[in-house]
């Protein structure tokens, strides 16, 4: 982080290094920054580490294909969350069951037409170049098993379709095993099935196939690879989505499967080619944190290309009223390189899977803030050690025409057509500084934080006025919009 700050702004990491001499606290900092995770034939067969300059350091630019072959209810508010069915599951059995012609056709036609050429168009034009597909357990297993689950089969044409595109744009994939059987989280949507309790992780025969789909993504990724419509397209896989973190060391647990499906996954797609995400909803990301470095050094070879999934949103509970842009500027800028630390300062690569312009609040719409707020998140992330990339949520989210505005800041795609953000502006953050938006006066009010920072921890600027906050903040609004440079990422992740 500090060098490449060019002495604009400082994250308080460097405070807890005051115990060590400047020149060594300079060494440190200088590793760090130097050692980037990245993909390429060469680093990825040992550690996915490479030493790289830092003028030349880049991150990916990613965004979710979220809402379409995993449907979550908010995600298509007028025929789902507003009617109230609560996934994808729920709106099959409105229709009458996987079975019923009626079921199909409301699936097909939304796999038909939520994700169409034109779309990744206008996301590859504005700097995306990756993207991680979200898909249920039920498009890896076969179409009896998945009828006999309540789900409309058929899911993988469409994937193949889509892939075409991707790599007719010259676009990456990470294959994302969003829902489990049984789900591997209470209460959400995106499990296809809402579940009182996290039954993936309780029914031994839920936890088995939930191991036998993940062979079953690894067997598909390899079919992909060996037909030239889509072949060199996907670059990755994700074996599980946001787990209950409650099972994390339980018997039938998170740990138990990810030190078997990382070997697993290995025997089919090797480090060299194929990187896999971790996902994790530990806060802080200690004990996770700690074992994925230990498990680096035990098993190097297998956990070669790894990388950690953190997902960073500052909604859900984090911000607090009353709100203002000022808010989500000091956690961007002050607070979420300390949420990151656990990671970086072990040098374990890290990917932001998820994360957002919305704010839990209204205000979002105010003139230049998704620009300014997404330009502070990538470039604060661009300067973080250890980065490999970022995946926006979401590229698009199905309005609802009687109340369009609500969820619209979750739609890039449809942020982007109504020049809330730039359409060939690039979301690629200038290389040399984090926070790019903010001034060096922003930088030196920014509170001071202790390591192991949790997830919503507050962030309060340390002595500027409320008034003075609210015009610095009008000020920055107004500066961005014009600043972003569209950097051109190569192939590879």
């Amino acid at each position: 982080l500090g060098p490449r700050n060019s002495g604009r702004f400082k994250p308080n990491p460097v405070a807890t290094m005051q115990g060590e001499s400047r020149d060594v606290r300079r060494g440190r900092l200088l590793r760090l920054c130097a050692t980037v995770a990245v993909f390429s034939v060469a680093s990825a067969r040992r550690n996915m580490r490479v030493e790289r300059g830092l003028a030349e350091t880049h991150t990916f630019l990613g965004v979710n294909l979220g809402g379409w072959l995993l449907m979550e209810d908010w995600m298509w508010a007028a025929e789902m969350k507003n009617q109230g069915v609560g996934d994808e599951h729920a709106l099959i059995a409105k229709y009458g069951g996987p079975q019923d012609e009626r079921a199909r056709q409301v699936v097909q036609t939304h796999w038909d037409t939520f994700l169409r050429p034109h779309h990744l168009d206008v996301l590859r034009r504005f700097g995306f170049t990756h993207v991680r597909i979200p898909i249920g357990y039920w498009l890896l297993e076969n179409a009896s098993e998945a009828v006999a689950d309540g789900f409309v089969p058929g899911g993988e044409g469409f994937l193949r379709r889509a892939l075409g595109w991707l790599k007719a744009r010259g676009m990456k994939a990470v294959l994302d095993l969003h829902a489990m059987p049984g789900s591997q989280a209470a209460h959400e949507s995106f499990t296809g099935k809402r579940s009182p309790v996290a039954g993936f992780f309780l029914n031994p025969e839920d936890y088995d196939r939930g191991q036998r789909a993940v062979v079953s993504l690894c067997e598909l990724v390899l079919r992909l690879e060996n037909s030239s419509n889509t072949s060199d397209t996907v670059i990755g896989v994700e074996p599980l989505n946001e787990p209950a973190h409650a099972f994390w060391d339980t018997e039938r647990g998170i740990r138990n499967f990810y030190e078997m499906m990382v070997p697993k996954i290995r025997e089919f797609l090797p480090a060299d080619r194929y990187m896999i995400l971790l996902s994790f909803m530990e806060s802080p990301h200690v004990r996770t944190a700690a074992w994925f470095s230990s498990a680096r050094e035990r098993d190097p070879d297998n956990f070669a290309g790894v990388v950690y999934d953190k997902h960073l949103y500052h909604t859900f509970g984090d911000n607090k009223a009353p709100w203002s842009p000022d808010m989500d500027m000091c956690k961007t800028c002050c607070r979420d390189s300390h949420i990151l630390e656990p990671m970086w300062s072990a040098d374990i690569p890290i990917i932001i899977g998820e994360y957002g312009l919305s704010t839990g609040f209204g205000g979002w719409d105010q003139p230049g803030f998704p620009a300014s707020f997404a330009e502070n998140q990538l470039s604060m992330w661009d300067s973080t050690p250890g980065m490999v990339g970022s995946f926006a949520w979401n590229f698009r989210i199905l309005l609802d025409p009687q109340d369009p505005m609500m969820f619209k800041e979750w739609s890039w795609f449809d942020l982007i057509v109504s020049d809330h953000l730039a359409p060939d502006g690039g979301l690629s953050p200038r290389l040399g500084g984090s926070c790019t938006a903010m001034t060096e006066s922003d930088a030196r009010e920014c509170p001071h934080f202790d390591m192991h920072v949790s997830w919503a921890a507050p962030c309060e600027w340390r002595w500027l006025s409320s008034a003075a906050r609210r015009g610095r903040a009008v000020t920055t609004l107004a500066l961005v919009g014009f600043r972003w440079v569209l950097v051109a990422v190569g192939s590879g992740w």
